[in-house]
């Protein structure tokens, strides 16, 4: 059974059958921006099914989600339940944005943009769980199969998920290889996740919990590219950094990498390739950087602390650190994962629903949202047990050394930084007693909801 909030939702989103016709369900953006006008005026989705719709509506004015198309949507109760009752016994669930398995890195990512429903079969829990995205194309030769089948089954070893876009090449390979270690994986399919959750090659990881397989889109739906090209951006968001196995010039695999460099999601590697010519070559060209290392030998846990550093970074500077070649090798240091999830800034509305999962993660997202880039020089500066030149600061936190100069001067004027003479160095004063309590707290948020780590 499913509450009248996620009836509403589903009733206003989704398709449920393969047939065309009819009022077409608000896309993910139209949703958030509908989601939001509810909200704002201290009203839910369920409103919408347990309350006529009209009055609801009184005073929601937009073209293209206009009443007749919302109550031409709410009208298709029947076939709601028809689809419900055929996905359930395949095993497939629902997840809307509110329930507390929803993934908090979407919502982060994409925020209002990020799909009000997601179908899947599996353990649900996996879909906040710690993760390296594996991609490529679907027409791999096979040195870029096994590269990406040991590079899954590496994941898998380090205790991170492996996250993939579940098409055959590439993706099925990395996710096999996580699977053959017992690792846990996710896969957000594009097209037919009724067929999937059916499929004999995910039988044995959705039975053991170690597999989820999720999808935006209708679960009968057939293979679209356009869905196809939009779904990449799922796997970049659920994940902690991304390596590409393979990829042309154009295509599924170029445009999704392409679009992760642009909104900066997560660091991205890319396998050697000694063609100039390659679609690899050119994603370094474009800011991705080398994964020097043979698959057997990729330290993930490195990996892992090299999308940290980049993050950490980002959020100081406001911009990715400038690109590199990294050489991530199971020989080198390993940072201990210690971490969760990323904090979100600020969490999309929450469709109406509340849990206190959801209303935990808000309060605390609250906390980073409000600090600006001084705020959080400020905090990274307070844990500082040595004092340091602005070149050091600089260097270290990859921050250009006319913007430390300001943010030191700023900070001595008010008390919270000391200058120190011959040589110049600067350190937090001691009185400043508060604002590291503070920051410490936000620092080392539980459950995964704010894990942002301050790389002192």
């Amino acid at each position: 059974m499913i509450n009248t909030n996620t009836q509403s939702i589903l009733l206003l989103t989704s398709y449920f059958s393969k047939s065309v016709g009819g009022a077409k369900p608000l896309s993910p953006t139209e949703w958030g921006r509908f989601a939001q006008w509810l909200k704002a005026q201290g009203k839910t989705p369920a409103d919408l099914v347990t309350a006529e719709p009209h009055a609801v509506l009184e005073g929601w004015l937009d073209e293209k989600i206009s009443l007749p198309r919302i109550e031409q949507l709410l009208e298709r109760g029947h076939a709601l339940a028809l689809a419900l009752e055929k996905w359930s016994r395949a095993g497939l669930w629902v997840l809307t944005r509110s329930d507390a398995d929803y993934p908090k890195a979407l919502k982060h990512h994409l925020r209002n943009s990020a799909p009000p429903v997601l179908f899947g079969c599996g353990n649900p829990r996996l879909l906040n769980q710690r993760g390296i995205g594996v991609v490529g194309a679907r027409k791999a030769d096979n040195a870029d199969l096994s590269y990406a089948t040991s590079l899954g089954r590496r994941i898998a070893l380090a205790g991170m998920t492996v996250v993939s876009g579940g098409a055959r090449g590439v993706d099925e390979a990395a996710m096999q290889g996580g699977l053959t270690e017992e690792g846990t994986v996710i896969g957000i399919m594009a097209d037919s996740l009724l067929s999937a959750a059916l499929a004999s090659k995910w039988r044995n990881g959705l039975m053991n919990n170690n597999l989820v397989l999720v999808s935006p889109y209708f679960p009968e739906a057939g293979f679209n590219a356009g869905n196809a090209m939009a779904r990449n951006k799922y796997i970049y968001c659920l994940s902690q950094a991304a390596v590409v196995v393979r990829s042309e010039t154009k295509g599924g695999t170029w445009n999704g990498a392409i679009e992760n460099l642009k909104k900066a999601w997560v660091p991205l590697w890319v396998k050697r390739d000694a063609n100039p010519e390659s679609g690899n070559y050119a994603l370094v060209s474009q800011g991705a950087r080398w994964l020097e290392s043979a698959a057997d030998h990729v330290d993930v846990h490195r990996l892992n602390a090299q999308a940290e550093q980049w993050r950490d970074q980002a959020m100081v500077s406001g911009l990715p650190p400038a690109d590199q070649v990294v050489s991530i090798s199971k020989k080198e240091p390993v940072r201990p994962d210690t971490t969760g999830d990323e904090a979100p800034q600020q969490l999309p509305q929450d469709d109406g629903m509340s849990s206190q999962d959801t209303n935990s993660a808000s309060t605390q997202a609250t906390a980073f949202g409000d600090l600006s880039f001084y705020q959080f020089f400020l905090r990274k500066i307070a844990f500082r047990d040595s004092p340091a030149t602005a070149e050091e600061l600089s260097e270290q936190w990859g921050v250009s050394k006319k913007q430390i100069d300001e943010w030191l001067k700023q900070s001595v004027a008010e008390g919270c930084v000391q200058r120190l003479t011959n040589p110049v160095r600067y350190q937090p004063l001691e009185n400043r007693e508060f604002e590291i309590s503070t920051t410490e707290n936000l620092a080392h948020a539980s459950d995964g909801q704010m894990g942002f780590k301050l790389d002192l």
